[in-house]
């Protein structure tokens, strides 16, 4: 089975969506992903959320793509803090075979909840989600080992091309958003020489 890299970040609901419908698709998906957590730095210069416009479309845009997978969405207080703590904490979980169940039950907190994944008491009680001792996910937020990892991650993402979550990398190609799993599931097939839809005759076929 191919592998796709997976770039996901906590801070992006867009991110928490794809995340969402990996973990729900399973093994009907052709392909393998390689998740890695990264986040933006505080200058980073692709911010959505300092475009007012922007930001009021994408509040908007996340509901009404949230409620057609049935998740509820709860916006946190505050957009920011301290992101090393969550993904560093990831990390562990991952290597302790259950990232995914920890990912969603942090992702449900932030963005179903509005509670800061930041926090010592929000880290335990997903850790208790996905059967993980509470007190070494809290000592894995703040592990320097485990910092490095992350930003090892940041910096292979950075070689990769990456400027915003989720972002997925395929054969080479990019993808960029919750919206291009479809067409990273048209490369796929088309690279196994399975059939894709006919998009110019058919304009608003889905892309696989």
């Amino acid at each position: 089975m191919e592998r796709v890299v997976f770039y996901f970040s906590f801070r992006s609901p867009y991110a928490w969506m794809a995340y969402h419908r990996i973990v729900r698709a399973g093994t009907s998906l052709p392909v393998e992903f390689e998740r890695i957590p990264v986040f933006p730095p505080p200058d980073f210069p692709n911010d959505p959320a300092a475009v007012p416009a922007k930001l009021d479309y994408i509040l908007h845009d996340v509901g009404r793509i949230a409620a057609a997978y049935g998740l509820p969405v709860r916006w946190p207080a505050s957009r920011d803090t301290d992101w090393m703590r969550p993904h560093a904490a990831w990390i562990h979980a991952a290597d302790a075979g259950q990232g995914d169940s920890f990912a969603l039950a942090l992702y449900g907190a932030r963005f179903s909840e509005g509670r800061n994944v930041g926090d010592d008491a929000v880290l335990r009680d997903a850790a208790r989600v996905a059967r993980l001792d509470p007190a070494a996910i809290v000592r894995a937020a703040a592990d320097p080992a485990l910092h490095e990892r992350v930003l090892a991650g940041m910096m292979r993402g950075l070689g990769d091309g990456i400027f915003g979550v989720p972002f997925f990398v395929y054969r080479g190609e990019r993808f960029w958003g919750n919206d291009r799993v479809e067409w990273l599931l048209r490369a796929v097939a088309t690279n196994a020489g399975t059939p894709v839809p006919d998009l110019a005759s058919d304009v608003l076929a889905r892309p696989h």
